[in-house]
């Protein structure tokens, strides 16, 4: 089991649906449903910062597996603290004679069914609300796999 401590979260997700992971070069977005009662649910969205590598799994299981924040019910990611990932994606990824040095923090986004590892310098956290500018196009991402399988 890998080491790691609970980062809790400012905003509540509902930890048994669905999130979808959005990579591009330096960033990466996880969003989340924020209330899946309601008829136009929020979205939780954490946005990680000097992205180096993503890597997802559809599992019960979890690298995160055994750590928990302190108040029980909380939401939280995890931050794996001797996690030896950097060093792994610098040696496979980065070119033998380049000046960069392995770095980024290991974090775990987990779901009921799916879990989230990004490899970044830092992460904030926001809300898509109805009304917001990219309320639509973060609905119809979930929409999306919501469709395919009717």
């Amino acid at each position: 089991m890998l080491k790691g401590q609970a980062v809790p979260l400012k905003y509540q997700y509902d930890h048994i649906e669905d999130s979808v992971l959005m990579f591009s070069c330096e960033r990466c977005s996880v969003f989340l449903i924020q209330d899946a009662t309601v008829e136009s649910p929020s979205y939780v969205e954490l946005t990680f910062e000097g992205t180096m590598c993503v890597r997802s799994a559809r599992t019960d299981c979890t690298p995160a597996i055994g750590i928990y924040p302190e108040k029980a019910g909380a939401s939280f990611i995890v931050e794996l603290t001797e996690s030896q990932w950097s060093i792994e994606a610098h040696k496979a990824y980065v070119y033998a004679t380049s000046p960069l040095e392995p770095r980024g923090r290991h974090f775990v986004v987990s779901n009921h069914d799916v879990f989230h590892e990004i490899l970044a310098d830092s992460f904030t956290e926001g809300i898509v609300s109805p009304g917001d500018s990219r309320y639509e196009f973060v609905t119809q991402l979930f929409n999306t796999r919501l469709n395919q399988s009717s």
